[in-house]
């Protein structure tokens, strides 16, 4: 048998081969292609889906229009003599406020002189609140971000032009959850705020059931402590008056009555399981922890009793969110911050229909006042300002010109 030619069989597998080779090329090229038409196809359609869900997203980081192009970005500057930005609110002396409780009370003499029943007396609840549709926002993302850096850098520069004044300042915006913070991390002084977050635990524990509102309170002798100014079952009662529980919640929020909120903190398991139960909500600062911090005089302090507007802030969200979604469980909680006889410093701030909602705490020995509020306004957002300030009108002003300022940023999202 004939042996076959070796030159003939290399050249054979040679073909086979390059034919194979070719072959995987045309298949790699082929899934290429295939590849990359799918990857632009899902791009494309998450674009469409983008630019329906966030239309002032799409396409802004390579807009050049003329109308984004006047909104520029505020520079950090470093210079002690800044121009103290200015606002209407600045001009406008606070109405009385950041004073003691304003219902009239009656004298020595007529209290002395006549009987006190002391059964508790019927409470009638307010209409219900209810918060008014949120405005239609004309600002874009980009500028509503720019917006809010101008709010920052306009009460940093009002911290630095004011040193003898201590500024702490937490803003939510309560649809969206956008923050804002300002040393909002820094120990403050709550005061009758506490009536907040306390009240929250409350009417969670309770979830909506009227059955403990009804539970009866006697003002007992001894229970005004040192201090009667902050309560005014102390100034307008004797020992031996009752109240119903629905009562006391209320005096605690609309009157700021420091008398009252004790009572509630009994009714909680007194204050170590009271605040245990509000650390659940938020508790970057505890108020039962010792905290080393300085005043607006550089006066060193280490006590318990203070919280951080970050803190408030987290709780005034909580209320809100548990509101919309449950109105049953804190109703009768928004109506009393929507009628405080407190006056708000944001009420000069702020148009005169806007619905402030708010508690004022107080600590005039110290200089400390906090003010916590929802401002239903073109949206409904957080305020916390916390000023300590030799004096109650550099206070209150400086809580007015914080709100000027807030007032301006929510105007210029919406306008």
């Amino acid at each position: 048998m004939k042996r076959p030619n070796p030159t003939f069989l290399k050249k054979a597998e040679g073909i086979k081969t390059s034919r194979k080779k070719r072959t995987l090329i045309i298949i790699l090229i082929l899934l290429v292609i295939t590849f990359v038409i799918m990857f632009i196809s899902t791009i494309a359609s998450a674009q469409d889906r983008y630019r329906l869900m966030y239309p002032g997203l799409v396409g802004a980081a390579t807009s050049t229009t003329t109308e984004y192009s006047k909104y520029q970005r505020p520079v950090h500057t470093t210079t002690e003599t800044t121009t103290e930005v200015t606002t209407t609110a600045t001009t406008t002396l606070p109405h009385a406020i950041l004073v003691a409780t304003p219902t009239p009370l009656p004298s020595p003499d007529d209290t002395a002189e006549t009987s006190q029943d002391d059964e508790p007396s019927p409470f009638m609840e307010d209409r219900d609140f209810s918060f008014k549709p949120a405005g239609v926002q004309t600002a874009t993302y980009q500028e509503r971000a720019v917006y809010l850096e101008e709010l920052k850098e306009n009460i940093v520069a009002y911290q630095r032009n004011h040193p003898n004044i201590r500024i702490c300042f937490d803003f939510v915006s309560l649809p969206s959850g956008e923050h804002l913070g300002i040393d909002e991390l820094e120990p403050a002084l709550p005061s009758g705020a506490m009536a907040i977050p306390f009240e929250i635990v409350y009417y969670d524990r309770i979830s909506g059931v009227t059955g403990p509102l009804s539970e009866q309170v006697v003002y007992r002798a001894g229970d005004e402590g040192s201090d009667q100014s902050a309560s005014y079952i102390a100034k307008t009662y004797k020992p031996g008056k009752g109240f119903y529980m629905r009562t006391i919640l209320n005096y605690a929020i609309v009157k700021n009555d420091s008398i009252a909120l004790n009572y509630i903190i009994e009714k909680l398991g007194g204050i170590d399981e009271a605040i245990e139960s509000v650390n659940e909500i938020s508790g970057y600062i505890s108020y039962n922890d010792s905290v080393i911090y300085q005043d607006y005089r550089g006066k060193e302090f280490r006590a318990p009793g203070t919280i951080s507007c970050y803190d408030m802030g987290n709780y005034i969200s909580y209320m809100y969110r548990v509101f919309i979604n449950n109105p049953k469980t804190n109703q009768r909680l928004i109506n009393d911050l929507a009628t405080s006889e407190i006056e708000s410093p944001l009420s000069a701030a702020f148009p005169e229909d806007t619905r402030i909602l708010h508690v004022l705490g107080r600590n005039t020995s110290r200089g400390a006042y906090m003010e916590c509020a929802i401002v239903d306004y073109y949206e409904p957002v957080a305020l916390v300002i916390y000023v300590e300030a030799a004096s109650t009108e550099t206070a209150g002003t400086a809580i007015a010109t914080i709100g000027g300022y807030t007032r301006n940023y929510i105007q210029s999202c919406y306008k």
